[in-house]
């Protein structure tokens, strides 16, 4: 067998596994239980650690410092240096030259990491796995395999996003065993706390995202247009020849070489940036050819998210819940939603959220449809029209800057 079809076949059987929830929590439960010598030791050495009991590990993807878990340890750090908050972020890099300036830090997935982790009070992150400093584990995997060790030990799921679709298969309280779950809208509240979720009473928290805060905190802008479309798990199998074959490549390349989008930004001299949010879309950007367009691609490693909102005067996305972080602050925002049917059969049903009647802008189907809308909003120098404010006001009942002090309160009453 030739070494391309072998990584098809590896690749294939890694998508598969990652879609089957049973297999794919039955070897993480495997794995966890294989490192019992090394949690054992590191469990050890944390009876003995400094702080024992007193610590709030905050984090994010391990690599990372741009979304909540930055905002919530800069919170702590300003407002209450007296809790012993350590971020958990590796490598040398601009995020983590930041958190290192900013306070106490430990490297990802090392055994102080370990050693710290199981010392905690609070586990902080806006993701599961990475926070787990063990190969293969979620929290769940941990606190089943692990929760009599440390049974105070506790998880603050600090979310990424608004959840707007039908999440109950990967994010019920079986699933994930989080002990708090941050919700940022009164509609994101009442779904997560339904009993189809499953989530003790107490366990969901309408608090808001933490990263909110420094947005209302910092200038506004109008010079750019950013286009933010998320990933598609069922092409996570693909190689690069197939994945350009895909009817999601074709019509996001068609979109940013249309020479009508190009004499729209030449004309009216904006800027147009691609940021796709997905680390699978970020690693295949060389594939969409942008380097002789008026397209400017994003890395997200060396970008901070907020202060893209802040500089953008409209954001352009399909489906990603990074669009409320614009409404938030009631910019421009259109959807380009041209392959509804396939995403919703492959990847998320639909939840609460109904973009007809609850999004933030118009819904375009078409590349043209979609330039005729940036067109619309460059005359209207990105006011947003009244039907959406108003739907952003029905979203946002709270926008007064005091999300990670409502977290801060609920965690130390």
């Amino acid at each position: 067998m030739g070494t391309k079809k072998m990584n098809k076949v590896k690749a294939a059987l890694i998508y598969r596994m990652k879609r089957n929830l049973k297999l794919k929590d039955h070897i993480k439960i495997v794995l966890m239980i294989a490192q019992f010598p090394v949690v054992f030791v590191a469990f050890i050495f944390s009876l003995f650690y400094q702080d024992r009991k007193k610590i709030w590990l905050i984090g994010e993807t391990g690599n990372d410092a741009k979304d909540n878990g930055l905002a919530f340890f800069s919170y702590l750090r300003n407002r209450h240096p007296e809790v012993k908050a350590i971020y958990y972020i590796k490598g040398r890099t601009d995020a983590a030259k930041q958190v290192n300036d900013m306070g106490p830090t430990v490297v990802t997935n090392s055994f102080r990491h370990k050693v710290i982790f199981l010392a905690s009070h609070y586990i902080l992150s806006t993701h599961d796995g990475y926070s787990i400093p063990f190969l293969g584990s979620n929290w769940r995997e941990f606190k089943r395999v692990y929760g009599w060790l440390v049974p105070e030990l506790k998880f603050v799921f600090l979310n990424h996003g608004v959840n707007k679709d039908d999440m109950v298969d990967n994010t019920n309280y079986k699933r994930t065993q989080f002990d708090y779950y941050i919700t940022s809208t009164n509609d994101e509240y009442n779904e997560m706390s339904s009993e189809k979720y499953g989530y003790p009473d107490g366990s969901i928290l309408e608090t808001g995202l933490a990263r909110y805060d420094p947005l209302q905190d910092g200038e506004s802008s109008k010079e750019n247009i950013v286009f933010m479309p998320t990933w598609r798990y069922y092409l996570a199998d693909k190689n690069d020849a197939e994945f350009v074959k895909s009817d999601y490549f074709k019509k996001i390349y068609a979109f940013l070489h249309s020479p009508r989008l190009a004499n729209l930004l030449q004309k009216s001299n904006i800027k147009f940036y691609f940021f796709p949010p997905h680390h699978e879309i970020q690693k295949r950007i060389p594939l969409f050819d942008l380097a002789r367009t008026e397209i400017t691609p994003i890395n997200t490693e060396s970008s901070n998210f907020s202060e893209v909102v802040l500089k953008s005067a409209m954001m352009i996305t399909d489906y990603s819940s990074v669009i409320f972080d614009f409404a938030y602050l009631y910019k421009r925002t259109a959807y380009f939603q041209f392959d509804l049917s396939a995403y919703r059969s492959g990847q998320y049903k639909e939840g609460y959220f109904k973009y007809n009647k609850d999004g933030f802008g118009p819904i375009c189907t078409s590349e043209d449809e979609l330039i005729s809308e940036i067109e619309k909003a460059i005359a209207a120098n990105f006011e947003i029209e009244e039907k959406y404010a108003k739907r952003i006001d029905r979203t946002f009942t709270r926008r007064d800057n005091k999300n990670s002090e409502r977290l801060f309160s609920v965690l130390t009453k």
